[in-house]
């Protein structure tokens, strides 16, 4: 059913001024929610914030570098931002930045679309010492997100080794074991960070052993996505020792990506300098089978590590996309929940009896050394300026690096003189 549309203009129902939204995440979720709250209230004004001097979130740092065409939705968000009404304020953390009590004071409402950033453990005992990397740290990484933890350990970006595991059967799981397979030229118009990529595999991959709980059938990966991982050049698929299809025959392919369904991870230990992943068949224990690799990686999904789920509550504060439903969807999913969250929004500006705050000004609330959306085109430039070869585009790598192409030129040449 079409859902009602309410009053795009006067009776004003009880605004004094425009309505004010503030939106915390520029990802694909905050960025739909500011979509449809603009068609439901014309004369709406909506500021996006990120902690990121950069907007789009997952689009740009989770959505795996060589699938351009998915993260090309984000054409029609930057002409959300180039429209009256909607603007970026970016490099601005919450509360860190602004205190929530600044921001809920100020805005008519407040919607968290803080997505889920951490990686799930694998709830199992293992030791200190073996390697075990979240996927979506690895994705971040290799996506050039400057925050990922890969990027601030001790000991650099690790490297992963020639054996590994993954354990997950989902699309998160088929994007790692595709990108640590494929060749610099099937890597050909990405995004990817290179340099990240050599000292993850500076040797190559060997074999990858992927370790799924449910069943063939079961696995929540999309046929086309394995498809895709099959056709990789060097790579020869197999499902329970099985060959995936005609085309994952291992003559000619130098890595091997077996598949073992029905196993349920036991514990990681160390063992000779190499991590030992034990599984059971089915839950069974008695029926143990041990993998012997370099590193292990999780890929079991995500749960949200936002202090802002805790801090801020009341009645005009609204959750959109992961962090209101505990899991990340697709964009699809996600444009979905946006517009039923900015329903749910819209109905409750239109309240009669709700809180309106004062009408002041409200930019001596962002930091100064926040990023516009201007100061993301700026960025978006200069990373395309910089392409190597085979790339279409190389992103910065750091914060400082981001802030310095998001100034105008004549500021970066003052700067410089």
């Amino acid at each position: 059913m079409t859902p009602t549309r309410l009053p795009t203009a006067p009776p004003q129902t009880g605004f004094r001024r425009p309505p004010r939204v503030a939106i915390i995440g520029a990802g694909p979720s905050g960025c739909f929610t500011a979509q449809a709250l603009r068609k439901r209230i014309a004369n709406i004004q909506i500021t996006v914030f990120d902690a990121l001097p950069t907007p789009y979130g997952l689009i740009r740092h989770g959505i795996a570098p060589d699938h351009q065409g998915a993260k090309a939705v984000q054409r029609q968000f930057d002409r959300l931002f180039a429209r009256d009404g909607v603007r970026f304020v970016g490099n601005t953390l919450i509360p860190g930045d602004l205190p929530c009590a600044q921001l809920t004071e100020a805005f008519d409402a407040v919607v968290l679309a803080t997505g889920l950033a951490r990686d799930r453990g694998l709830g199992v005992a293992q030791d200190e010492q073996a390697r075990v990397i979240g996927a979506g740290a690895l994705l971040r990484l290799l996506n050039s997100d400057p925050d990922s933890p890969l990027r601030h350990t001790a000991e650099g970006v690790p490297e992963l080794g020639r054996e590994i595991a993954i354990v997950g059967t989902g699309n998160v799981a088929v994007d790692v074991a595709r990108l640590l397979t494929k060749s610099a030229a099937e890597l050909a118009s990405s995004d990817i960070d290179d340099h990240a990529l050599h000292a993850l595999i500076p040797h190559g991959i060997a074999t990858i052993h992927v370790i799924g709980r449910s069943d063939r059938e079961s696995a929540k990966w999309e046929h086309s996505m394995l498809k895709e991982l099959a056709s990789v050049q060097s790579v020869a698929l197999r499902f329970d020792g099985e060959p995936f299809d005609a085309a994952s025959n291992p003559a000619g392919k130098s890595i091997r990506i077996d598949v073992r369904f029905r196993q349920t991870t036991q514990s990681i230990t160390t063992m000779r300098d190499k991590t030992l992943l034990t599984t059971c068949e089915e839950g069974d224990p008695s029926k143990p089978s041990q993998f012997l690799v370099d590193a292990v990686i999780s890929a079991i999904g995500f749960q949200d590590d936002s202090p802002l789920s805790h801090e801020l509550d009341a009645p005009h504060i609204f959750r959109v996309g992961g962090c209101a439903s505990g899991r990340l969807g697709n964009l699809a999913e996600n444009r979905k929940l946006a517009a039923a969250a900015a329903q749910t929004i819209a109905e409750y500006l239109a309240r009669d009896d709700r809180a309106v705050p004062v009408d002041d000004d409200i930019d001596h609330l962002f930091p100064a050394r926040h990023v516009t959306f201007d100061g993301w085109r700026r960025i978006e430039e200069a990373e395309t300026l910089r392409a190597r070869p085979q790339r279409c585009r190389t992103k910065f790598t750091t914060r400082d690096e981001l802030l310095a192409a998001a100034q105008p030129v004549t500021d970066r040449l003052a700067i410089n003189a």
